[in-house]
């Protein structure tokens, strides 16, 4: 899930950060009964940090030979995943069908997929996330020289309908990754700082 500008890695598996993973997790309220699903499995950093019971969660992995597209894995009441980035529509929207009235989904993408012109049919059918938490700082989702993130940024899209998120608040916010320091603020007056 790296802006990579054409250098996709093989069915883009790009592993969600661990500390990404617990700045969200921990604001999640899971029910005893709740059935969870992780479309995009990937390396486990999401699927194995969620406390149910092993016969409440399911997952998909095209790499692990269930591909979620075509897989039949029940109605769900929470469904948490970094999808495939070329993919991402397609799995909106089974995701969405197979969500509980109550129920809540969650996906890690680029801040930008909401604002693109050929995506305006897609938002007006299956409506906007109700948050959306801006990932800070950037994730880096590529290993290579540097200590920067990604060229762009990312968010949680949260359609919280069962608010199972209760301390995330509706709209914009920003998600702090554990160990991130945010420096005071700073004012300005006239283009100087006070």
């Amino acid at each position: 899930m790296s802006s990579t500008n054409g250098n996709v890695l093989d069915n883009e598996a790009y592993p969600t950060p661990v500390g990404v993973v617990e700045s969200l997790l921990r604001h999640l309220v899971l029910r005893p009964g709740d059935r969870f699903l992780e479309p995009a499995k990937g390396e486990g950093n999401i699927y194995d940090r969620i406390l149910l019971p092993a016969e409440q969660k399911s997952w998909a992995e095209i790499r692990l030979g269930v591909d979620y597209l075509t897989a039949d894995l029940g109605q769900q009441d929470v469904i948490i995943t970094n999808p495939p980035f070329s993919l991402t529509e397609q799995f909106i929207q089974k995701s969405k069908a197979e969500l509980a009235p109550d129920g809540t989904m969650v996906y890690l993408q680029r801040a930008n997929y909401l604002g693109t012109v050929k995506r305006v049919k897609f938002w007006e059918h299956v409506g906007f996330p109700n948050k959306h938490p801006v990932i800070v700082p950037r994730p880096r989702f590529v290993k290579g020289k540097g200590k920067s993130g990604d060229s762009c940024e990312y968010m949680w899209f949260i359609w919280d309908y069962g608010n199972r998120f209760p301390t995330i608040p509706l709209g914009m916010s920003h998600l702090i990754t554990p160990g991130t320091t945010i420096p005071d603020m700073m004012i300005y007056r006239h283009g100087v700082a006070a």
